[in-house]
């Protein structure tokens, strides 16, 4: 195989993970302070009900003008945008009773009585009810509930080699949900992907799963580095990005599983009496030509599709660029560090420094 990386190189990725870590939370808090001051994520009616236009005005549209002539029929509070260029302009109308098909052909008529220069086609009208819109909301986030249900139940058994336990967690955590819905119906599926995450997780813990718990931590990591970056440029959250997001997921346990595959090949070879800190970052820089190189291509992919795609698809593109920039990321120094973690931790609690005994005896001292 090809190798960007020269053989013997050693980069201290580990004693980095503390920064890295700092600036992931960092990144996570900012998303979320912006999805606050927000009001939520900028929701595509898809999710928010409502009508979207798309016009094609044969000179540059002024959208000041555009708004004037949306208010001559009540619709002056919708958003409107341009669209790739300045003569394509994209009208999103929010839900209100007595709307139908025919209000693409009402802002139409405004448009040529108000703007009666330009000539203007309309090119697209989707219509999304209220009640459509709030099905697809929650069945998209079922979706992403069992998807997360089922990855979770990959991992414990992919790394750890133990089908049994997998199994019993996947139950476990359907039986807390439905629980759940039985006690509270109608309740919202992200509660339910709160619950999953915060259940599987001290599950790992007290099965001391080391290997999964990592790569669980790695995921969710990933998909609130995408949320918060969506959320901070303002990106329209629809169904495109939802299959970003469970791409980005598969795509973050794939990155997630050759590395650590090499962390205990080499945990089983000739260098298990090595430091776990030194097999873990020796494990990195071996895994790190092939990460280069795969993770290249895939970004060169997408930056095709964000920059030559069109408008259509920018969205979806920079949801796939950030989540495979981060999954490639998380591998490195977020997963791999918590591996270390958790093995000094559990060697400090195997030799007795953790213990109450020997607390008494180091302060005694």
């Amino acid at each position: 195989m090809l190798e960007l990386i020269p053989r013997g190189l050693n980069i201290d990725f580990v004693g980095k993970a503390k920064l890295c870590i700092d600036l992931s939370l960092l990144i996570i808090l900012l998303g979320i302070g912006s999805i606050i001051v927000h009001g939520g994520l900028n929701e595509g009616i898809d999710f928010s009900g409502g009508t979207l236009l798309q016009l094609r005005f044969s000179q540059p549209a002024d959208l000041r003008g555009v708004r004037e002539a949306l208010d001559t029929i009540g619709l002056g509070k919708s958003i409107v945008q341009h669209y790739g260029d300045e003569r394509e302009v994209l009208i999103r109308v929010a839900q209100h009773p007595g709307e139908g098909q025919d209000i693409g052909k009402q802002v139409q008529q405004a448009f040529q009585e108000r703007l009666k220069d330009q000539a203007i086609e309309l090119r697209r009208v989707e219509v999304v009810g209220a009640q459509a819109s709030a099905d697809l909301r929650r069945q998209a986030l079922f979706a992403l509930f069992y998807a997360t249900l089922f990855t979770v139940a990959y991992i414990s058994w992919r790394f750890e080699g133990k089908l049994l336990v997998s199994l019993s967690m996947a139950v476990i955590i359907v039986a807390i949900t439905n629980g759940i819905t039985q006690l509270l119906p109608g309740v919202s599926p992200a509660i339910l992907i709160v619950v999953a995450l915060v259940v599987s997780t001290a599950l790992n813990l007290i099965l001391q799963l080391r290997f999964a718990l990592a790569a669980i931590v790695a995921i969710y990591h990933d998909l609130l580095i995408t949320v918060s970056f969506l959320s901070l440029f303002n990106v329209e959250f629809d169904l495109q990005i939802l299959a970003a997001l469970l791409t980005v997921t598969g795509y973050s346990l794939y990155d997630t599983i050759v590395v650590f595959d090499r962390i205990r090949e080499n945990m089983r070879g000739g260098r298990r009496r090595e430091n776990f800190p030194v097999i873990v970052n020796n494990s990195i820089n071996e895994t790190l030509s092939r990460t280069v190189l795969t993770s290249g291509h895939t970004v060169l992919v997408l930056l095709a599709l964000y920059l030559l795609g069109g408008e259509v698809l920018h969205g979806f593109a920079f949801a796939l660029l950030v989540g495979m920039l981060s999954g490639t990321y998380s591998t490195v120094f977020i997963a791999s560090p918590i591996l270390v973690y958790w093995h000094t931790l559990a060697a400090r609690v195997q030799a007795g420094t953790l213990s109450v005994s020997g607390i008494r005896a180091n302060r005694a001292s």
